[in-house]
């Protein structure tokens, strides 16, 4: 029975395409353990809890930093804090992330009825986009930190809707009116 590196990447990749499938709501250790042809033990032994693979798996279909850093790339592209804050939006809310998003949407539920349990994500949640937003508005705007906080509010909100099935232009054009507002049209 393999042990090693190659075998926790192993077992990410199938618990990845697991709960992509199958969703996180109410999974038990062993019903992933079977889900990946694997047991209880192992899961245990690479991640040491359900809380653990569970976060690992998160954080690699959200692409841990490589989302953020895409985010930072674009928002200090060229153009206007709305163009910029704009590209950046086109991004995460690309279609082919919307199962990216019922994923994190659960989680985040968990942590909110948890949150002493989920403190991690829901600082992650809280300050990545967040500072990411802040440090590439610095200096195009009055207040970069209240104005990236707005700015990320209105990205999850907007991606709820996605969620729920609103017509994509409908948000889009509502994150538009929405940007113009907050960093006019420079």
């Amino acid at each position: 029975m393999a042990s090693g590196p190659a075998e926790r990447a192993r077992l990410l990749v199938r618990a990845r395409d697991y709960v992509l499938t199958r969703g996180v709501v109410d999974l038990s250790l062993s019903e992933l353990a079977r889900g990946v042809g694997s047991n209880n033990r192992m899961l245990l032994y690479h991640f040491g809890s359900l809380d653990g693979i569970l976060g690992a798996v998160v954080d690699e279909i959200l692409d841990g930093t490589a989302l953020t850093t895409r985010l930072g790339q674009l928002l200090r592209s060229g153009g206007s804090p709305a163009e910029r804050v704009g590209a950046a939006w086109r991004h995460i809310s690309d279609p082919g992330r919307l199962t990216h998003l019922r994923l994190f949407f659960t989680r985040f539920g968990l942590a909110a009825d948890d949150p002493d349990r989920y403190r991690d994500f829901l600082d992650r949640t809280r300050d990545e986009w967040t500072d990411t937003v802040a440090a590439a508005l610095d200096g195009a705007v009055d207040e970069p930190r209240g104005t990236a906080i707005a700015v990320v509010a209105l990205w999850r909100g907007l991606q709820m809707l996605l969620i729920g099935g609103e017509p994509r232009a409908a948000v889009d054009a509502a994150h538009d009116r929405a940007v113009a507002a907050l960093l006019g049209r420079e």
